[in-house]
């Protein structure tokens, strides 16, 4: 197995919560995941310490757990970008660069979410 990147298993654990909105098992998670080398305890630890995040939260199910993202991929991704702008000195000039780097599609979009 090659060494993963940092963060890479939280997002692939997250991944897979956002793709199953009714939650899952970690059983059910190493699963979807694939790797065979990974052990069931390292996904537990991955998904505890996204609970300790709030980014994952857990109920009984009989005698299992069922993990559940606490908001959507779209929810996750718009409090990095909001993180980001937060930690930026010029927030436009943030904006102009990521403005730069949309397709016509995705400005279109843009433009509609701003409107709406």
């Amino acid at each position: 197995m090659s060494k993963r990147k940092q963060g890479e298993l939280e997002s692939q654990v997250l991944s897979a919560l956002w793709d199953r909105p009714e939650g899952l098992t970690s059983q059910q998670i190493l699963s979807l995941i694939g790797d065979e080398s990974l052990a069931i305890t390292t996904v537990l630890t991955v998904l505890s310490r996204l609970g300790d995040k709030g980014l994952v939260k857990k109920e009984s199910m009989g005698r299992s757990l069922l993990f559940i993202a606490t908001s959507s991929r779209e929810k996750h991704t718009a409090e990095i970008l909001l993180g980001a702008m937060d930690e930026a000195a010029n927030p436009a000039l943030v904006f102009s660069h990521f403005a730069s780097k949309l397709s016509p599609d995705q400005i279109s979009q843009l433009r509609r979410a701003l409107e709406g």
